[in-house]
């Protein structure tokens, strides 16, 4: 059939991202659906500061007692290559790091940061600020969280090269660098399915994600009435 075909396959998908909390009543009809559907894990935001896309502790809580594992991806700025560099990768790996804390994610246990890479890059933009900011973020971190990455095939490909990344998940955008050559690689461990959907009932958009590996190795977690967060 071809690589359009094998790409848009969303056969046992069983993470969603959304861009909306989900603690009020459309996310709750919306969580019902995905529970419905197989999924486990909810794929939220974490940015430099709290804004309407960006995961709550209320709606943390809300999806652990519904039985879902959170994974959060950090997106601020990431459509322009001015959005890289040593000095914004670590100022954003600090603002995640201070997110986490909020939110009630686990330190030192094995839970994932995902920083999104939202376009397409030519190989000397990679190779040059990109790696840079990734570079940065994994000495921020020091190990404290997973670092995982989403973006094109390229990216996904240096970044693991260079050490820099253990989760691996690739954006639906199949004709970025890369991208089909990294896909048939079999390496990466996520990978966001086209098109982006709407829940009719609810009317939460979202997108579907084959998810390779036990939800807990790729670091999900989830936070109990208390606020204390664990691996999912």
């Amino acid at each position: 059939m071809g690589y359009r075909h094998d790409f848009s396959k969303a056969d046992g998908w069983s993470a969603a991202d959304v861009s909306v909390r989900l603690n009020n009543n459309a996310g709750r009809t919306f969580l019902t659906f995905l529970r419905s559907s197989g999924v486990n894990t909810v794929i939220r935001y974490y940015a430099i500061s709290a804004r309407l896309k960006t995961i709550t502790p209320e709606e943390a809580k809300l999806l652990s007692r519904e039985g879902f594992g959170i994974l959060p991806v950090f997106q601020d700025s990431s459509r322009h290559i001015s959005n890289f560099s040593s000095a914004i990768g670590t100022a954003n790996a600090k603002s995640a790091m201070d997110f986490a804390k909020r939110i009630g994610q686990p330190k030192d246990k094995g839970s994932t940061i995902l920083f999104a890479v939202d376009a397409d890059y030519t190989a000397t933009q990679i190779d040059g600020l990109i790696l840079d900011y990734f570079q940065a973020i994994k000495d921020e971190i020091n190990g404290t969280f997973v670092i995982g990455a989403y973006g094109s095939g390229a990216v996904l490909s240096k970044l693991l090269a260079e050490g820099l990344i253990t989760v691996l998940w690739i954006s639906m955008s199949r004709l970025f660098l890369g991208t089909e050559q990294f896909f048939y690689s079999n390496r990466w461990w996520m990978r966001q399915v086209p098109p982006e959907l709407t829940h009719a009932t609810s009317g939460v958009v979202y997108d579907r994600n084959i998810v390779r590996l036990p939800r807990r190795e790729i670091g999900a977690y989830q936070v109990d009435d208390s606020g204390v967060g664990s691996l999912a």
